[in-house]
């Protein structure tokens, strides 16, 4: 059957374990790409700091805006809690935290473009570590592919964005334990889903990376600037990527 129809600008869905491509609208079209770019700063960053690593936080984390998970001035964190922030509550300041550990936003934003063209994501421009809309700042849903597969070869990351709820340290004003749950609601409705993430800006609109398994096969699919409706595409582009994979003529292949 013929792909789901969608207003998202692009998609692609692919065997993740083969990298035939199903199905690709705009593949390489140039878009913000929202909070998905947390996925290559978990990349690029991840086997650089180490998870017990303790982080004594500024006035810049929760000066940040969008979302938070209350990262707060003069407090400590661990490394592993900040990478749940970032991955599960899509915390903006929890990016910020990870990027000042790695010399600043700058600084990270060239070793995030380093590792997009290491690995052949040649439409990704990062200029932040959380995704936030930055002039500039584009990448593609054929990339967003790229940087989730490399990225699902990392335990630590795996686990991350497979966890559905975590109990985030020390946030906010009254300095509580908060409970985050993974906004990537299919994990929670969809059986299979083992990751990744969601997005959201006034610009980059809905965007999406999701990994699923069923019956021994592995599917991801990945979409940017989808109006309205992310998890019933989502959904959609699933159930159709797992009717045809191993079935139809590849109409591609990820690098």
């Amino acid at each position: 059957s013929a792909p789901p129809k969608t207003s998202a600008i692009s998609y692609l869905v692919a065997d993740f374990e083969t990298g035939e491509v199903l199905a690709a609208k705009n593949p390489h079209k140039r878009l913000p790409p929202a909070s998905t770019l947390k996925t290559l700063t978990a990349l690029t960053l991840m086997p650089r700091l180490n998870m017990d690593r303790s982080y004594k936080a500024s006035w810049r984390e929760a000066s940040t805006i969008g979302n938070k998970v209350g990262i707060w001035k003069n407090r400590k964190y661990k490394v592993r809690d900040i990478w749940y922030g970032l991955m599960l509550g899509s915390g903006n300041d929890a990016g910020v935290a990870l990027a000042t550990m790695s010399g600043g936003i700058k600084k990270t934003s060239k070793l995030m473009l380093a590792k997009a063209r290491s690995i052949k994501a040649y439409d990704t421009i990062p200029k932040s570590p959380h995704g936030l809309d930055t002039p500039g700042q584009v990448s593609s849903a054929y990339d967003l592919a790229l940087i989730a597969r490399a990225a699902m070869k990392s335990k630590n990351f795996r686990k991350i964005v497979g966890t559905k709820t975590y109990l985030f340290p020390n946030s906010g004003p009254r300095n509580v334990d908060r409970k985050i749950r993974n906004l990537n609601k299919l994990i929670f409705t969809y059986p299979g889903v083992i990751g990744v993430k969601t997005g959201y800006t006034t610009q980059g609109r809905n965007t999406y990376i999701g990994i699923a398994k069923r019956d021994g096969r592995v599917v991801i699919i990945t979409f940017m600037h989808l109006r309205y409706g992310r998890d019933a595409l989502a959904k959609k582009l699933f159930d159709w990527g797992f009717d045809a994979v191993g079935k139809i003529e590849p109409v591609g292949k990820l690098v």
